[in-house]
């Protein structure tokens, strides 16, 4: 399994170079980045010039956000959804094959047909996606905290895996997060029972100790610090197969003020630690 640096874990991203160095300079063998600025970097320069950036870091772009908003009304997912083609071949230039994106865990429109419009909405992404090699993550968001609107939308594993079936497109599979399994009440047999081709992608990251349904979608530690079993849950990911990347992502407020520097450090120990009792 291969460590990966997330932007939010030190404070936001810096410039692809900056965050490229930051993690080959405290071993991370991948990273999490805005594709759009990935795109950028490519027309500003060329895409063997951002394959070498990569490549002399010894990092990978391991995964990059949906760059669109899937979400809300038509007109915005139309007008995001014709630059899909351009930035997922951006990402295809540099080897990146995970797309990643998150559901809302509540909604205020009525739950059949916002689900029949997330469905289709990511269907076309998945497709879009799917013609240069890249599978689209989807995660859902586990804390009843964070369910504040009308309706009860999917939050859980097995909602998300329903609609990925839904979705039914072989490119699609799951963003794995620590935290919304933990707070959705997740176990290792949950995950035994999950086949392996389904885990995209991995977020890794702990809970602060406080009860179970207090817990906020914005308030995570490190690996190793918290109150999850993240030691059981990387055991049953490495026992079923699981070699991909370990995206570090905190929403800590207090990890970023010490800088990118060592708190990208700090993450990586926080991980290795953890990795090493394995």
């Amino acid at each position: 399994m291969i460590p990966c640096l997330n932007p939010v874990t030190t404070g936001g991203s810096r410039s692809l170079e900056e965050f490229v160095a930051l993690a080959s300079k405290h071993g991370f063998g991948g990273i999490d980045y805005d594709i759009t600025r990935v795109a950028e970097v490519i027309q500003q320069n060329s895409a063997d010039a951002a394959r070498e950036l990569f490549a002399a870091g010894g990092v990978q772009l391991a995964a990059f956000g949906l760059p669109l908003e899937f979400r809300k009304d038509e007109a915005k997912f139309k007008e995001d959804f014709r630059s899909l083609a351009r930035l997922a071949a951006a990402a295809r230039e540099v080897g990146c094959t995970r797309c990643c994106t998150w559901l809302p865990p509540s909604t205020d429109e009525p739950v059949a047909e916002f689900t029949c419009r997330v469905v289709r909405r990511l269907r076309e992404c998945a497709k879009t996606l799917a013609d240069d090699g890249i599978r689209l993550a989807v995660e859902w968001v586990g804390p009843a905290t964070a369910r504040t609107r009308k309706h009860d939308f999917i939050h859980t594993l097995d909602g998300d895996l329903d609609l990925i079936a839904a979705i039914n497109q072989p490119n699609v599979g799951l963003l794995f997060d620590s935290f919304h399994w933990f707070t959705t009440g997740g176990t290792v047999r949950q995950i035994d029972a999950v086949p392996l081709e389904m885990f995209v992608h991995v977020h890794v990251n702990d809970a602060p100790d406080r009860p179970l349904d207090q817990q906020m979608d914005l308030e995570r530690v490190l690996p190793g610090e918290g109150i999850i079993d993240v030691k059981g849950m990387l055991r049953a990911l490495r026992k079923k197969g699981y070699d991909g990347f370990l995206s570090i992502e905190t929403f800590d407020k207090e990890l970023p003020k010490l800088g990118p520097d060592a708190a990208a450090q700090k993450a990586k120990s926080a991980l290795d630690r953890v990795l090493a009792e394995l």
